[in-house]
């Protein structure tokens, strides 16, 4: 009886990995998926929480509750030590975190009919980019999380490791591989050499090397929101000041294009003030339809519009984003040259992280024999076309998107513990 698992618990999608009938798979989470996107809903009229896809739809659809998606990347920020209003109780973001871990646990303990005790989890290369403490801290509360849901054993990996693991069972000869793994909230690099065969648990002789930043999907949702929704609620526009114009306080127009600052907009001072800037605008009708989007709470609507932009850009030039629910036949024209355009600043970091990573192995780029694909944000055309081009000699190798880390995570759990 094998009681050990993977678990990847990511900013945007999250996937378990079991042994079942002798073999590594993923278990399916949500409409027979084997991921589930990393979301919570609290359904205030229930009183029940609802995970993944089912609750963004109840929150699209109406039902009143706290919405809270992106939930990993509270970890290690001073936001984890604050408690938060659900059901008319405080609760801290440990337990919220707990909640969604716990729940994709008992998931798979019913698919394998026993409890699991012993986990390897994914973690990024950085947590944070510069600061050791909160990188540490995030690893912490994420092993203190795991041991409150019932893991006796915790263990991490790197994510992009546990990707090259998954990877290295289909190879049939030796490469030296780089692993790009771009999800929604880190971008991690790996360099390693992998081998067919290989079935040892410790492989750091193999690892030349491991980079990481923390710019990912997330980052490029919010860049393409302030560049073409925000202005339509008055970003830059001008009100009158004491002495001269100034222009719309940007903070309100950041915090709407994060989940974790959004309820802060919805607070009754926030509204009263917007009233009085609003008496103050030059465009007064994109203030007013500011004020809208708060009073009827439609934060997370905008920023779910933006997202699904973001992910028909990776097969179209460009997209209609609806966002008729603020005001009727209210749309936006989004091209792929748009997008490049404001994302091209965290390309260029991302980058620069990459020609590190192969600074850090000690080789150079003509070495590397193939490059493996896994994340979501990968399927971004852009993205691939700046990256290969650095390895021209490189095979390119599109992973499961979003199963690679957590089958490799398992398969890790099994050399460890099996």
């Amino acid at each position: 009886m094998h009681k050990y698992c993977g678990l990847d618990f990511g900013t945007s999608n999250s996937a378990i990995g079991v042994n079942s009938h002798g073999r590594c798979q993923l278990v399916p989470l949500q409409n027979d998926k084997p991921i589930i996107r990393s979301a919570i809903f609290c359904d205030n009229e229930l009183h029940e929480w609802l995970y993944g896809q089912e609750g963004i739809d109840c929150y699209l659809d109406g039902i009143p509750g706290r919405l809270m998606m992106s939930i990993k990347s509270v970890l290690g920020s001073p936001i984890m030590e604050d408690e938060t209003l659900i059901f008319n109780e405080m609760i801290s973001y440990t337990a919220i975190l707990s909640h969604f871990i716990q729940h994709i646990k008992s998931i798979a303990e019913n698919k394998i009919q026993h409890e699991l005790t012993q986990v390897v989890i994914g973690r990024p290369v950085r947590f944070h980019d510069n600061d050791n403490k909160m990188d540490a801290e995030a690893q912490n509360t994420l092993e203190k999380i795991a041991r409150m849901v019932g893991f006796e054993e915790v263990s991490f990996q790197f994510e992009p490791i546990a990707a090259a693991l998954a990877y290295e069972t289909s190879i049939t000869k030796e490469q030296l591989a780089l692993i790009i793994d771009m999800g929604g909230g880190t971008s991690d690099f790996t360099i390693i050499r992998l081998r067919p065969g290989v079935n040892k648990a410790n492989r750091s002789d193999d690892v030349l090397a491991n980079c990481g930043i923390h710019i990912a999907g997330t980052d490029f949702d919010q860049a393409l929101s302030l560049e073409t929704i925000m202005p339509m609620l008055g970003m830059g526009s001008l009100i009158k000041g004491s002495s001269s114009d100034i222009e719309m306080p940007s903070m309100y127009y950041y915090d709407l294009t994060a989940w974790h600052t959004l309820n802060n907009l919805y607070k009754p001072a926030t509204l009263a003030h917007l009233r009085t800037l609003h008496m103050a605008a030059y465009e007064k009708e994109l203030i007013a339809r500011l004020i809208h989007v708060l009073k009827i709470k439609a934060g997370h609507h905008i920023l779910h519009a933006v997202e699904m932009s973001k992910q028909e850009l990776s097969t179209k030039t460009k997209v209609i984003t609806d966002i008729s629910f603020i005001e009727d036949k209210l749309n936006m024209l989004i091209t792929r040259e748009t997008f490049n355009g404001v994302i091209a600043g965290h390309l260029e970091k991302i980058m620069s992280t990459i020609q590190q990573t192969v600074k850090t192995a000690g080789i150079v780029n003509g070495d590397i024999s193939a490059i493996f694909y896994t994340g979501g944000t990968t399927k971004i055309p852009i993205i691939q076309e700046k990256i290969n081009a650095l390895f021209p000699n490189a095979e390119i190798i599109l992973g499961d998107v979003f199963g690679s880390v957590g089958l490799g995570l398992t398969i890790d759990a099994q050399r460890k513990y099996g």
